[in-house]
């Protein structure tokens, strides 16, 4: 049995039953759900008790963040970054081996224009920043273009079903490797060249032999 710990903010609130109910039987047991109104990476940062020791003496197997949404540009991308960076250190020294991070929703831009422009700005971040940190990343925008409700960020339940069942389906799904390349240690990547490289060599003498 994988346990496994929820991070989000108030979309959060429908989105974990939702997930738990969809990977219930699954070999997943659910040790931390977090879902604070209003709440970005820098909120949790200042949480008490605080995030680390929460997932510390949780000590998920994995973690599924919701986050982004409530990040401020007026910081800058550095600070975002250190923000970003603090939560996924919590995560791993808690002794997760498996990150998922699910960016920001979808806004209705018509009605609220500034916080559309602010989920796209924080998802342009997150996609320079968590592949890097060996965090698999995804895009919630595509799966999220419908179903705001009058206030334009939060949705109706169809909506919520659907963002659910993307999140159940990655949590399933094998880890991804493609979102985690640009994290591999320099040395790795190095010596993957190395050892192609020889291997091109050996293919090329063996052609030679052979003319």
């Amino acid at each position: 049995m994988a346990t496994i710990a929820f991070i989000g903010d108030s979309h959060a609130e429908a989105l974990w039953p939702r997930v738990e109910k969809r990977i219930a039987g699954t070999g997943y047991e659910v040790v931390l759900k977090e879902a604070n109104r209003g709440w970005s990476e820098a909120s949790y940062r200042s949480k008490k008790p605080s995030l680390p020791a929460t997932l510390a003496a949780a000590r998920p197997d994995v973690v599924v963040i919701e986050l982004g949404g409530n990040a401020q540009p007026s910081g800058g991308e550095d600070k975002y970054r250190s923000d970003v960076e603090w939560l996924v250190s919590a995560a791993k020294a808690a002794g997760a081996g498996r990150i998922l991070w699910f960016g920001p929703a979808t806004s209705d831009a018509s009605i609220a224009a500034e916080t559309a422009a602010r989920h796209d700005w924080a998802a342009e971040a997150q996609s320079r920043i968590l592949p890097a940190l060996g965090v698999e990343w995804y895009d919630s925008r595509p799966t999220t273009l419908t179903g705001q409700r009058s206030d334009g960020v939060h949705f109706d339940s169809s909506a919520y079903d659907r963002w659910a069942a993307e999140i159940a389906a990655r949590i399933l799904a094998p880890a991804t490797k493609s979102t985690t390349l640009m994290g591999l240690p320099k040395a790795a990547l190095v010596s993957g060249a190395v050892a192609l490289s020889a291997l091109l060599v050996v293919l090329t003498l063996r052609f030679r032999k052979r003319l």
